[in-house]
């Protein structure tokens, strides 16, 4: 019996910044991709909090990867929203998280930052 690929795009392996972010877990995290393709990324979920709820098979996760500055331009950053698909842990001990990526588009990194910020005040009372 033959192997099959059934990776439908090119998988690169790089490791960017990325913002984490769920309603159904209340948080956002700094985080690190691992690698990612066109339809899947790879996420270090190992972010600045020491423990941070790990998302459950099934649900939908937004991640904004920051892409490197270009001295022309503003910086940019990939907003894509995606699946949880499998949940592995590495040789370091920490989750590794694939996403199946529903959506992906280029954005302005700092509006996205300084909207989420303006946000956050808002939304910590609503916790209180």
């Amino acid at each position: 019996m033959k192997n099959i690929n059934r990776r439908e795009s090119l998988r690169i392996e790089i490791k960017l910044s990325c913002h984490v972010s769920s309603p159904a877990l209340w948080m956002q995290s700094a985080m690190y991709t691992e690698n990612m393709s066109r339809s899947s990324v790879l996420i270090a979920w190992r972010g600045a909090d020491a423990e941070l709820p790990i998302p459950s098979m099934g649900q939908i996760v937004t991640v904004e990867i920051e892409l490197p500055a270009n001295h022309g331009f503003d910086q940019k950053c990939i907003h894509c929203q995606g699946t949880v698909m499998r949940i592995t842990n590495s040789a370091e001990n920490f989750p590794l998280i694939a996403l199946r990526v529903n959506y992906m588009d280029f954005r302005s990194f700092h509006d996205r930052i300084r909207a989420f910020e303006a946000l956050q005040p808002a939304a910590s009372s609503w916790m209180a």
